[in-house]
């Protein structure tokens, strides 16, 4: 038999050969392990040529998902551009910011109402003032051509008393001339612990107060010397009233006099802290008292002085020595036949007091 060579058989048969050889054995391989290589196929898209067409969606396939949607649920999102954050105000900030306006307003107001309360206070247009004071009373009473026995003179010598004074301004803060000055001023004196008594010794029970009210307009000069000038309007009374459970053969001096007061008065200031005080008024009586209507057709009128000094203690308070005299005048016309026969009567009321005052 004939032995063949391989150095006689061609390359080429070799190589068909040992792939034909080969080939059992890939096969047997690959069926070994032919489940994994179909789920890894399942899993791995297949490659699609280029003239197949592009596969249709199947209508028993649930729909597609919204692409939005599978893109965020797929890709991890995007960092968004974040807008700048604004801080948010705190509370008491809020309220200071609304409040400023009105604060700095009120500010401005408390401000302005200091400086005209400093420019009121230095000009001397006091908004309110209070006095009060203790001092002495006195009066004397006669007649002039008296007839009969009856008409006799009275004199209370000292009667101890006190006074208080009341004088306000409401529109001083104000920037009108003529109302800010404009004002109403009260006083009242009460004598206490007064002892009467006739010639014949009989005892008087006595009471006397003193009233009044006016309106008043002032007029401030400024300058070294401060001088106040004042006029005013309004009504005055004197109450001075007797009695007894015993016979006098005399006429009491009972007079509850109301007079309509026309005055005017004056403050100046001297030197340093000292200030003169003075003024007059003339009194029309319009209700007399008992002790003129004994008389035929009286008629009653008064003039009225005040006087004194003050010299200011500390700012807004100062002490103050006044004095007051009120001069009552009557004139009778009697007839022959009269009860009670005189000529006029003479009532001579006096005050003096020392005391304090507070003007703001």
């Amino acid at each position: 038999m004939r032995r063949l060579s391989f150095a006689c058989i061609p390359a080429y048969l070799v190589g068909v050969a040992a792939l034909f050889m080969a080939t059992p054995a890939l096969s047997a391989k690959a069926l070994h392990h032919k489940p994994k290589a179909a789920a890894a196929k399942a899993d791995a898209p297949a490659p699609k040529s280029d003239d197949e067409p592009a596969a249709k969606p199947s209508d028993e396939l649930p729909p597609a998902p919204d692409s939005k949607a599978s893109v965020e649920s797929e890709a991890p999102p995007a960092q968004e551009a974040k807008a700048p954050i604004e801080a948010e105000p705190k509370p008491e900030l809020e309220a200071k910011a609304v409040l400023k306006p009105d604060q700095e307003l009120g500010r401005n107001d408390d401000e302005a109402l200091g400086r005209r309360e400093r420019l009121r206070l230095a000009g001397g247009h006091t908004e309110v003032g209070v006095s009060a004071s203790v001092g002495i009373g006195s009066r004397h009473f006669s007649y002039s051509d008296p007839i009969g026995k009856f008409p006799r003179p009275y004199n209370l010598r000292v009667a101890p008393m006190a006074s208080f004074g009341l004088e306000a301004y409401p529109l001083a803060t104000s920037n009108v001339p003529a109302l800010r000055d404009l004002g109403f001023v009260g006083h009242l004196s009460r004598a206490f612990a007064v002892d009467s008594k006739t010639p014949d010794g009989a005892k008087l029970q006595t009471s006397w107060t003193r009233f009044g009210g006016e309106i008043r307009e002032r007029l401030i000069v400024p300058g070294p010397h401060t001088l106040e000038l004042g006029v005013s309007a309004g009504a005055d009374a004197s109450y001075f009233v007797l009695s007894t459970n015993a016979k006098i053969p005399a006429l009491l001096p009972t007079a509850r006099a109301v007079s309509l007061r026309l005055g005017f008065d004056a403050r100046l200031l001297v030197a340093w802290r000292l200030s003169l005080l003075i003024g007059g008024a003339y009194l029309d009586t319009t209700s007399p008292g008992e002790i003129y209507d004994r008389f035929r057709h009286p008629h009653v009128a008064a003039v009225d002085g005040d006087f004194g000094c003050a010299v200011a203690l500390m700012p807004g308070f100062e002490g103050e020595l006044t004095g007051r005299y009120t001069r009552y005048f009557a004139t009778f016309k009697p007839v022959v036949g009269d009860a009670n026969v005189a000529g006029g009567a003479l009532d001579e009321q006096v005050q003096f007091g020392f005391g304090v005052r507070y003007a703001h």
